[in-house]
């Protein structure tokens, strides 16, 4: 069963780092989208496509269901806990929103499970191999199981940065060939869809790409829907891969909103007089942050929503912006809540052994640092650390050792190396000032502590009575290793901590150092006469004991009863009112 994603791992520290330049340098010129629409560009069967998803979704129809569910291929665990409850043909709750789990309690609220599977974006983590995708999502949503097994739904999917490290060649492959995954069959040609759905509601689901401007067959073919298949006062739920609203709150320079703004102006409300029609925005879909958060200024209005709970790590939420400075929409409700979000991050204080290879790494740049300066004569004299400081001031101890840089060039390096590298890690990408001088107050300390661990072996070794010649010398190495790698990797924790806790720095790494896979969640959305409907579907603590049963297409997964709840009451939108 595949693991969560370490996000500290020395070699996928490596791995990502050239993917994300490859992708970035290449990804234009990579671009499949423009494959996939001149592959498709045949307008009898585009006309006729259309008119088989209006008998599927549409006609004779007056209700449907959606659930919607973004970031999901990682651990297995909590991947195939969010995949078991999607799969389910319906999912009761109490009053109390908790689910019901045996037959004598009444249900307050009744959901069932979705005509339509639709994947808000990152389909994998951390990289999107053919392996990746089939150990991290093929693997666990084909095994699922539901009372009615006879019975398929749709999936559709839109690509993630993550699924567009290899410019979309497996994305591709798995969600626009019409395969059967597991109890449902994918339908779409492109990496983005629209579907008409009843009671004049359509589900637009686009493709960002890298975080760049939409390409221009993919406006080609939503200026097509909008303008020939849709009518006047239609009304839209949209899905994108990334939370432009927040991105935009907390970010310098971010041009997401922008982006997604022109977008809803052009398609949308018909500002530039191209479609001739204007239609209504509902929801605003959305994944990228790894958790639960709903912002809106009207309850019954257009909502941001992201519901980026699938599988990958937990995103905190206490740095969430209260208010979205664009249109004055206020913070509804997130999951986990603020408080608790804060009690989790104290997690990084337990950094070392969270991430025991990038413990490692640093151990071992320790390990050099030490044998360098070591090896040394300090004042070009008979002297070396471990022989002669025990007892002398640290002052004098540091500036002895800086001599040594002076006579080793490697040694000065790696000092050099460890502050670069360090202050290029910090998050100068927010809007709060402050960053800068966090980063250098960090990456000097972590200079510091170098000097710091070779003075405490020197005067408080354990081993410094033992003087057993070459082994001592051994034990003090392994000392030397051990020491320098906790103090570093705690000191990281702790500047994790702080800066995301103070400033809001490291929202990503502060939350992907905790690798939680708990806090899961998903949308189920009903679309009825009378409106919307969404329930967000929240786990608490998923399933982490599977246990396998049969191979092969017969594989599934038993484990013991958990639950959902309702992360808050149920949406709903009037449709008079959106």
């Amino acid at each position: 069963m595949a693991k969560m994603t370490n996000w500290y791992e020395p070699s996928m520290l490596v791995n990502i780092a050239l993917k994300v330049v490859l992708s970035g340098t290449f990804g234009n010129y990579a671009d499949r989208r423009e494959l996939m629409a001149a592959l498709a560009n045949d307008k009898k069967n585009e006309n006729d496509e259309f008119d088989e998803l209006i008998k599927l979704y549409r006609t004779g129809k007056n209700e449907i269901w959606v659930d919607v569910v973004s970031d999901i291929g990682d651990g297995f665990n909590s991947t195939y806990s969010v995949a078991h409850k999607v799969a389910q043909d319906s999912l009761q709750f109490t009053e109390q929103f908790v689910e019901i789990d045996n037959a004598d309690k009444q249900p307050f609220y009744t959901t069932k499970r979705g005509n339509i599977l639709v994947f808000g974006g990152d389909e994998i983590y951390p990289y999107p191999t053919a392996e990746m995708y089939f150990k991290k999502f093929r693997k666990p949503y084909s095994s699922v199981r539901n009372e009615s097994d006879d019975q398929f739904a749709d999936m559709y999917a839109i690509p993630g940065n993550h699924d567009w490290y290899d410019g979309l060649g497996n994305f591709i492959k798995i969600f626009c060939q019409k395969r059967s995954i597991g109890r449902w069959q994918t339908r779409q040609r492109r990496s983005y869809f629209a579907l008409p759905l009843p009671n004049n509601y359509w589900l637009w689901g686009t493709d960002i790409q890298l975080n760049s401007n939409i390409d221009e067959p993919q406006m080609e073919f939503f200026k097509n829907i909008a303008k020939n298949k849709m009518e006047e006062g239609d009304k839209i739920i949209l899905v994108t891969a990334e939370p432009a609203w927040v991105y935009n709150q907390i970010r310098k320079n971010d041009k997401s909103f922008e982006r997604l703004n022109f977008f809803v102006d052009k398609f949308v409300k018909d500002k530039f007089g191209e479609i001739e029609k204007k239609f209504r925005l509902a929801l605003t879909l959305t994944g990228d942050l790894h958790h639960y958060a709903r912002y809106c200024t009207n309850d019954r209005g257009h909502q941001y929503i992201t519901a980026g709970g699938g599988g990958a790590f937990l995103h905190l939420t206490h740095n969430l912006p209260t208010t979205l400075d664009q249109g004055n929409e206020k913070l509804k409700q997130c999951f986990p809540e603020k408080k608790q979000s804060i009690k989790l991050l104290f997690g990084n204080f337990n950094f070392p052994l969270k991430n025991i290879g990038f413990t490692f790494l640093l151990s071992t740049v320790y390990f050099l640092f030490f044998w360098f300066i070591q090896s040394n004569k300090i004042n070009m004299s008979k002297r070396t650390l471990l022989n002669d400081f025990e007892g002398i001031h640290f002052l004098t101890f540091f500036k002895e050792t800086i001599k040594v840089l002076l006579y080793s060039p490697a040694t000065t390096i790696i000092a050099l190396l460890v502050f670069v590298g360090f202050y290029k890690f910090t998050d100068t990408n927010i809007k709060k000032r402050g960053a800068h001088i966090f980063g250098v107050f960090h990456a000097f300390l972590q200079v510091l502590l170098l000097f710091i661990t070779m003075y405490i072996i020197a005067n408080v070794s354990f081993f410094d009575k033992w003087n057993f010649g070459t082994w001592w010398k051994a034990m003090i190495t392994i000392e030397t290793f051990l020491i320098g790698g906790f103090l570093a990797s705690t000191t990281m924790g702790i500047y994790l901590f702080l800066s995301n806790l103070f400033l809001g720095m490291h929202i990503n790494e502060a939350s992907s150092s905790l690798a939680s896979p708990d806090y899961k969640n998903f949308l189920r959305i009903h679309i009825h006469e009378k409106g919307i409907t969404i329930y967000p579907i929240g786990i608490t603590k998923v399933q982490k004991k599977w246990k396998q049963q049969g191979e092969g297409d017969s594989i599934s997964f038993e484990g013991d009863y958990f639950k959902s709840t309702l992360i808050e009451k149920p949406i709903e939108l009037i449709a008079s009112e959106i």
